[in-house]
């Protein structure tokens, strides 16, 4: 929890301050989207050979190294003085969030109970939305004490430093295949191939067996792109519709964040509800607060409905962890991460790119587009929540995976 808080402490303060560095030097262009949105190249590209290292290798040591990179590029962007060094350190920052977020998510089993994974996995976010709420009015407070805006990614590399070091106390999990099996791997000059079919035949058998998870899944992707449409729509509400307020970005994330420590905090209590019932509900209830923003009477008013929008975001995300801690096992659950991640982060790169661009056009038409994206599918797959668990196993390929050389004597024999 410390780890995790750690990290996305500086995260949060990086995800205020960066947009607002390059709003305030380059403009609402098209280049400052693509500036933001070039951290998600590296998962995008090279995301499902993560599955492969999280089988044969502890995902502690990946998290540690993630963390250190992080660390490593956060320090070197205050001395920038172009847009293309910002863009080259942005994406060194996406490699090491490539490493950081399947690793931390397989290692949830090594901290949290067989039969506690609802409350686990709240408790587990609840540390993630404090960072959240922690982060943007750091921001604040930097700015407002006249510092400059590159003091927050000096604190960033400092929190990754932390974040490494909590990694320690973390319990190591087994790996999923033998050293020699794993050294034999880094030697086949196929290997990069045979991660990305891995990943992918793991992603597509997963969801071919269990309702839920196919469910949730496809409808992540139209998730995040809506989230990340509606998160560029609110950095120019903040500068067109509410100017006179101070730091609204930040004041409308640290809204979210306070919601979503609640969320996730009160999810776990709702233990006799159906988790299918629960899902559909907040994911629904969310896409009305994105479309009801830009027709709200106040700031404050603005403050509430983001409030309720980290309430209702949080809740998904700890039934979905939840659910896929107790649906898939821990031999698939690296391959499936590795291969979902990158998918996630393709639709992030388009929110990323074209949100300033879109909500720049038309706050009130970015609202509906937020809104439909997020809600249409989950109302077109609202049954497949209330399935219950599919036989979801390792399979063939993930098992002869870990095995190319045997493979390859066996068909030379």
């Amino acid at each position: 929890m410390v780890s995790i808080f750690t990290v996305d402490l500086g995260t949060s303060m990086t995800a205020v301050a960066l947009p607002l560095l390059l709003i305030r030097d380059y403009g609402t262009t098209l280049a400052t989207g693509l500036t933001l949105a070039i951290r998600l190249v590296p998962s995008i590209a090279a995301g499902p050979i993560v599955g492969r290292l999280l089988a044969r290798r502890d995902p502690r040591r990946i998290a540690m190294l993630s963390s250190l990179l992080s660390a490593l590029f956060a320090a070197l962007i205050p001395v920038c003085g172009a847009l293309w060094q910002i863009q080259i350190l942005t994406l060194g920052i996406g490699l090491a969030v490539m490493l950081a977020a399947p690793a931390r998510l397989v290692l949830r089993p090594a901290v949290v109970s067989e039969g506690d994974e609802r409350r686990g996995n709240g408790l587990l976010m609840a540390a993630q939305r404090v960072s959240t709420l922690s982060g943007p009015p750091l921001v604040g407070v930097i700015i407002a004490i006249g510092w400059p805006l590159w003091i927050a990614f000096l604190l960033e590399a400092a929190t990754s430093l932390v974040a490494a070091v909590m990694m320690l106390r973390v319990p190591p999990l087994p790996s999923a295949a033998g050293e020699e099996a794993e050294s034999t791997c880094a030697k086949d000059r196929r290997v990069l191939r045979t991660a990305y079919v891995t990943s992918t035949r793991a992603l597509l058998h997963v969801i071919s067996a269990d309702a839920f998870i196919c469910g949730a899944t496809l409808t992540s992707f139209s998730y995040l792109l809506a989230v990340t449409l509606g998160r560029m729509m609110l950095v120019v509400m903040g500068a067109q519709h509410y100017a006179d307020i101070s730091g609204f970005y930040g004041w409308m994330l640290a809204a979210m964040g306070v919601g979503g420590l609640c969320g996730s905090l009160l999810i776990g209590r709702f233990k006799r509800s159906s988790t299918g019932t629960l899902y559909v509900a907040v994911m629904l209830i969310e896409a009305m607060g994105w479309l009801s923003l830009p027709w709200l009477p106040n700031f404050f008013t603005a403050m509430a409905v983001m409030f309720t929008i980290g309430v209702m975001e949080s809740a998904g995300y700890v039934l979905y962890y939840a659910e896929v801690q107790i649906r898939i096992p821990r031999s698939v659950m690296g391959y499936y991460y590795a291969a979902l991640i990158p998918v996630g982060d393709a639709f992030m790169f388009l929110g990323s790119a074209f949100g300033a661009w879109l909500a720049g056009t038309s706050v009130s038409a970015a609202a509906m587009i937020v809104a439909s994206v997020m809600g249409i599918p989950m109302l077109l797959t609202a049954r497949w929540y209330f399935a219950p668990p599919g036989d979801i196993s390792e399979t063939a390929s993930m098992r002869d995976d870990a095995k190319p050389a045997e493979r390859r004597a066996e068909h030379e024999a």
